[in-house]
């Protein structure tokens, strides 16, 4: 793989803006797309930068066949993917619970017990957020993506109100399905940082 594919595809693996490499570079987006597109190459001091940029070795972005793999360059990181995907999809689980048991009105346990679930689930999302900040710009996410996780949080907090379905426990359940549809979706597509997946992008 050439050097401009690589810096392509590991940016791309990253979930980072060809914008908000640049930013951190203190180039332009211009110089950067010309590097992607193999008009032009990154001066050695850029290619040290850019290497810390990407999280990978010089070597892996000049010479990926003859380093280790990108995606396999930092061991652990795979598992700490696969950690954060748990809390990310843990907090969207607590804030479904907790509001369907505030909002429904059917659980006979007292609305501040249910309270307590949603503040968790906020915790832990805000928790998750700090962690990946990068990836989670907006400018750094496809449209599909911030999509998704709009529909998410609006099946949480306002899709059992708009139903037209008579029963409560209906309407919950079939906004809860939608939820549990865009989580999976998002954490099969989206959040697989770290991983071969050349598409991999971490969000909401």
């Amino acid at each position: 793989m050439a050097l401009h594919d690589t810096i392509r595809a590991r940016r791309k693996e990253l979930g980072l803006s060809q914008e908000y490499l640049a930013e951190q570079l203190g180039i332009s987006r211009q110089a950067v797309a010309k590097w992607e597109a193999g008009q032009s190459r990154p001066t050695a001091a850029n290619l040290a930068a850019l290497a810390a940029v990407l999280e990978s070795p010089v070597s892996a972005l000049v010479d990926p066949v003859g380093a280790q793999p990108l995606s396999s360059a930092h061991p652990g990181e795979k598992e700490k993917n696969i950690k954060w995907r748990l809390r990310r999809s843990g907090a969207y689980i607590l804030l479904n619970t907790g509001w369907d048991g505030y909002s429904s009105g059917l659980y006979g346990i007292a609305p501040l017990y249910w309270l307590a679930i949603l503040a968790a689930g906020l915790v832990l999302l805000f928790m998750t957020s700090v962690e990946r900040e990068k990836q989670l710009k907006l400018q750094n996410m496809p449209k599909v993506q911030i999509a998704l996780g709009a529909l998410m949080l609006f099946s949480i907090f306002f899709l059992p109100g708009w139903l037209p379905v008579q029963q409560t426990g209906l309407r919950y359940l079939l906004s809860d399905l939608l939820t549990a549809l865009c989580l999976i979706l998002l954490n099969l597509k989206y959040w697989q940082v770290g991983s071969a997946r050349a598409d991999g992008r971490n969000g909401w």
